[in-house]
């Protein structure tokens, strides 16, 4: 079990083996969660807001013979935020 040392400011640093098996990457979110344990670190998707707004309106808005339901929609929007998290 690879030891991590808490830094001055209680910054940590994950081992690389450990980042490589959980692909997490600088400045991705980690949820910590106190369990009896001790602290469990989870990847988190954050998404921008403004960004996601943005997107959504400029899907509605692309054309009027567009018939395609909200739910349509709103699942390309959120295929193309998992496609774009996937490829960094």
């Amino acid at each position: 079990m690879p030891l991590v040392t808490v830094k001055p400011k209680f910054q940590v640093t994950l081992p690389a083996r450990l980042r490589r098996q959980i692909a997490v990457q600088e400045g991705d979110m980690l949820d910590a969660v106190l369990v009896p344990e001790g602290i469990l670190l989870r990847p988190k998707a954050v998404m921008d807001k403004q960004a996601a707004v943005s997107r959504l309106q400029a899907l509605f808005a692309q054309s009027p013979q567009d018939s395609r339901e909200e739910s349509a929609v709103m699942a390309e929007a959120i295929d193309e935020v998992a496609a774009h998290r996937a490829g960094r």
